[in-house]
């Protein structure tokens, strides 16, 4: 015959166990859980909305999240084919309410209106990105839910 005190233990060790792994599983409550109708959500993310002008094409309107990466390279989010751009050659960043541009060691250097930027540069509404022969015009930051291509 067991012991009852052993079977209490053991059950309280299961219980205790259970418990563990579901806080693991599940989260312990404090943080709240995001669904598709969380109206954050529905809004959108946070975006950078430029025209990219490239010599000879016709404008193109682009909404751009956090890190975009501008270069040759094809995982590029704007690739451009000009031997003038590096396949790295400048990343996008948005921050909340502020947008800027950081040159990634390009070998022909990005430009904002006219100035080579050497650090990450904070951009307004209107300011001139030269990267090459193309120019890219940041027109401000938007929630990818208004976004127009």
């Amino acid at each position: 015959m067991t012991d009852p005190l052993v079977i209490r233990w053991v059950s309280l060790a299961v219980t205790v166990a259970i418990a563990a792994v579901a806080l693991w599983a599940f989260g312990d409550g404090r943080h709240r859980r995001r669904t598709p109708r969380d109206p954050e959500e529905s809004v959108g993310r946070l975006v950078a909305r430029i025209e990219v002008r490239r010599p000879g094409q016709p404008v193109q309107r682009v909404d751009v999240e956090n890190g975009a990466l501008l270069g040759r390279a094809r995982d590029c989010v704007v690739p451009f084919d000009d031997a003038a751009v590096s396949k790295w050659h400048a990343r996008l960043h948005c921050d909340g309410t502020i947008a800027s541009i950081e040159d990634l060691a390009s070998t022909n250097g990005t430009f904002v209106n006219g100035e080579r930027i050497e650090t990450p540069t904070a951009l307004r509404r209107g300011d001139r990105i030269g990267l090459g022969t193309n120019q890219i015009v940041f027109q401000g930051i938007a929630r990818s839910g208004r976004a127009h291509h």
